[in-house]
């Protein structure tokens, strides 16, 4: 084992921090471990981010047997591991770090192609990259990922928080995606090979009014209309929402949240385009909207009792979601959300957007895609009912100002129910 950083602990160097911990330890330095079985690739780790010692404390360890000795010795943020090693193999050293230290980055480095890794369980990595990868996408993609955790300070349900099981699928298409010239007709050949995903696909570009007045006939079609910057959020969208159907979510009706998902992400959409922001603003807000209320999937299955006492009081004393979750559980749906999403390697807009969305001041001068977001949500409550019992948002006087006020909010009105959207067992608010 070696150590790149300064000697440990009393020698660290000054430099980048991690968010304090729920038990106000204080701030510390990030610790990366990176494992690979072989002593030249170590090497070569060590010297590619040798300059990530102003920030993180860096281990390496030659197996995984080491490197969980060496986790079990001193908790660590993130980890980096080969895939094919002697004895237990990355996947399996990730399990047992998924089981043992929840709350770790896991990141899969292989240098084998996707057609050799087709097959292979990696559901315990949070991301993977091929051999070689951009030093600099890496880090970056760890340095987002160890963030995301300051959207969940508490340690308890950090620890709590898997990765749900998601498709071969969505795997592959990020690994394609992580090419310097991603292949959209790649990635429209792998949906179409999956025919509930395909049908999935032609139905959400439908829902989301993405291509209106156009008629989709193939999978191919909805995939190249979605694009290269929207393909990967829709399907993680579908898919999270296929899992948590078939593991049974029992505070909420799972077709009226999906539905609002859908028609928020449209609305939003509408509203980047209004406000004229660039192409891909206009996507993230889109994608951003798509997967604003994942994080009420994950909580429903973490914390099932509370969930429902949550939606008891809130059908009762009719008041917004997550007032009642901060109250019940010190967070917030968007919060897990946004953590999720980090993990996964989703865009930082995209993952600040699903973190803010119920913020009652924007964070930013101007108009940004999170602002879409939030009046995308307002609107669609707004429009259309759930629940006669839920109280519907409305928006606060900062982001109303910044706006231009109740006439603007009136127009993106006009233009919402104009945009044809609806659901079966959703009524439109005033009807």
């Amino acid at each position: 084992m070696s150590e790149v950083g300064g000697p440990a602990p009393a020698g660290l160097c000054s430099g980048g921090q991690a968010p304090a911990t729920a038990e106000g330890q204080g701030a510390r330095r990030r610790v990366v471990l990176f494992v690979d079985d072989e002593p030249i690739v170590l090497m070569g780790l060590k010297r590619i981010f040798h300059h990530m010692a102003q920030k993180w404390d860096m281990l390496f360890a030659s197996g995984a047997q080491e490197a969980l000795a060496l986790m079990a010795a001193r908790p660590v943020d993130a980890i980096v591991t080969d895939l094919t090693m002697p004895g237990l193999d990355g996947t399996e050293l990730l399990r047992r770090t998924l089981r043992e230290h929840p709350d770790a980055v896991r990141v899969l480095l292989s240098g084998y192609s996707e057609e050799e890794l087709l097959g292979r369980a990696l559901a315990p990595a949070h991301q993977f990259f091929a051999k070689p990868c951009d030093e600099r996408r890496l880090a970056n993609a760890l340095e987002e990922a160890m963030d995301a955790r300051a959207y969940v300070t508490n340690s308890l349900v950090l620890e709590k928080i898997g990765l749900p099981l998601l498709p071969e699928v969505l795997r592959r298409i990020a690994f394609e995606l992580d090419n310097d010239a991603p292949d959209i007709e790649e990635i429209a050949a792998l949906v179409t090979a999956d025919s509930a995903l395909a049908e999935a696909v032609l139905e959400l570009v439908d829902g989301t009014r993405l291509c209106a007045g156009r008629t989709l006939e193939t999978p191919r079609q909805a995939v190249l209309a979605l694009g290269i910057e929207i393909v990967q959020p829709a399907v993680l969208f579908l898919s999270l929402f296929s899992r948590f159907e078939a593991g049974g979510v029992r505070s909420y009706a799972l077709p009226k949240l999906k539905a609002h998902c859908l028609r928020s992400a449209g609305i939003a959409r509408a509203i980047a385009l209004d406000m004229g922001l660039a192409g891909a603003a206009v996507d993230c807000a889109y994608s951003a909207a798509l997967l604003h209320d994942t994080g009420k999937l994950l909580l429903d299955v973490l914390y099932a009792s509370e969930c429902q006492e949550i939606m008891e009081a809130v059908r009762a004393d009719n008041r917004r979601v997550s007032e009642v979750e901060a109250e019940h559980l010190g967070l917030t749906h968007a919060q897990v959300g946004a953590y999720l999403l980090g993990l996964l390697g989703l865009p930082q807009p995209v993952v600040r957007a699903v973190a803010r969305h119920h913020a009652h001041s924007p964070e930013q001068k101007g108009f940004h895609a999170e602002d879409a977001v939030y009046f995308a949500n307002v609107l669609d409550h707004g429009l259309f009912v759930f629940n006669e019992c839920y109280a519907r948002p409305e928006p606060d006087p900062l982001r109303l100002a910044g706006i231009g006020g109740d006439e603007r909010l009136g127009r993106w009105r006009k233009v919402v129910l104009g945009l044809g959207l609806g659901h079966a067992g959703v009524n439109r608010a005033g009807a």
